[in-house]
């Protein structure tokens, strides 16, 4: 019987382990999605701590992908914790573009939806530049955005950004999931209920 509880203690601490030593984080990806855009590719500018500049070499681009109506940026384990500043540019030319919603998503899984009036809206946006007027078109979930040619982008706020950097994930819940499907299925067995 001591054997049995030494057993079962040793399995739950084993557990225990794998399920709070986090594992090593899988690429964010942040989707903007479209109704209407015109232009080859929109860029992400991070800043990161030690290094606050938006610079070429910190920059995400993506080409539009004009079967989905969307682009989509991928950031690497690695700048984890690290983003303090996200910049999103659009395509240099003059336009009325129309996002229709952005998700963020890790480890296959979409963690944030949000709504386009709440992510443009008046606090998340610190800074836009050669950018005439955001419309939210709250009735519809819609944000106009109209650009001028130059250089188009929006300087995201803060809070938003942690909010953005906060979707990494460490598998901690599929893990949790892959223990207790393995714990019931031993404790089903045990029980012999599908015995005679």
């Amino acid at each position: 019987m001591k054997k049995k509880i030494l057993f079962a203690c040793i399995v739950f601490l084993l557990m225990a382990a794998f399920v709070l030593i986090p594992a090593p984080a899988s690429n964010l990806y942040i989707r903007i999605y479209f109704d209407e855009i015109q232009g080859d590719s929109c860029a992400l500018y991070y800043a990161v701590d030690g290094d606050e500049a938006f610079s070429q070499e910190q920059c995400v681009s993506s080409v539009i992908d004009y079967d989905k109506q969307m682009v989509e940026f991928v950031l690497e384990p690695s700048l984890e914790g690290r983003i303090t500043g996200l910049r999103l540019d659009f395509p240099a030319e003059p336009q009325l573009l129309c996002v229709k919603t952005i998700t963020v998503s890790n480890a296959g899984v979409i963690k944030r939806e949000y709504n386009p009036c709440d992510f443009f809206a008046g606090e998340n946006i610190l800074y836009s530049n050669d950018i005439d007027a955001i419309s939210l078109v709250t009735a519809r979930a819609r944000t106009y955005v109209k650009t001028f040619s130059d250089d188009p982008f929006m300087l995201l706020s803060g809070e938003l950004c942690q909010q953005l950097m906060g979707c990494y994930s460490h598998f901690r819940l599929t893990k949790l999931a892959v223990c207790v499907f393995l714990s019931a299925s031993f404790f089903l067995a045990k029980m012999k209920i599908w015995r005679d």
